[in-house]
């Protein structure tokens, strides 16, 4: 076999040219797998801390046990329902990222109920970095007879 021949030869081989293509897109393949994992899981979370808010918030607003105590907010029962409505999505949130507010202003109107949760999302890549999801519920106060 001539050298020229020998290059055609090599040339026109196409043994193990799927493994090379493959290679190439493989990297782009897994963080597009990995981003969109990501991405979803950072979008249920935001829902379901907004979910707890929000049912929490009803709970301040009605004056409902366990969020009140005769006619007195009571923080620790308010907290504690609050963080067992993100439990039952799956989502653990510290005591100290709620903030409960039996009478508060809600988008410039008085005498609302409002649950605020600042909680810290943390991505399983490396390559992301750590952020905050904010979320808040007002829910309108029950008035008093």
């Amino acid at each position: 076999m001539t050298g020229i021949g020998a290059i055609r030869a090599f040339l026109s081989d196409r043994r193990g040219s799927v493994a090379i293509e493959f290679a190439a897109i493989a990297l782009p393949l897994m963080l597009l797998l990995g981003g969109s994992i990501e991405i979803s899981r950072y979008v249920w979370t935001r829902l379901a801390l907004q979910d707890a808010a929000s049912t929490g918030a009803r709970c301040l607003g009605l004056r409902l046990a366990p969020c009140f105590t005769g006619e007195s907010m009571d923080r620790g029962g308010t907290v504690g329902f609050v963080k067992e409505q993100a439990k039952q999505w799956a989502i653990g949130i510290q005591d100290e990222t709620i903030t409960p507010e039996a009478s508060a202003a809600c988008h410039s109107a008085a005498d609302f109920a409002k649950i605020a949760i600042r909680h810290q999302f943390t991505s399983v890549l490396a390559v992301l970095p750590e952020t905050w999801i904010e979320v808040e519920a007002c829910f309108p106060v029950l008035a008093s007879e």
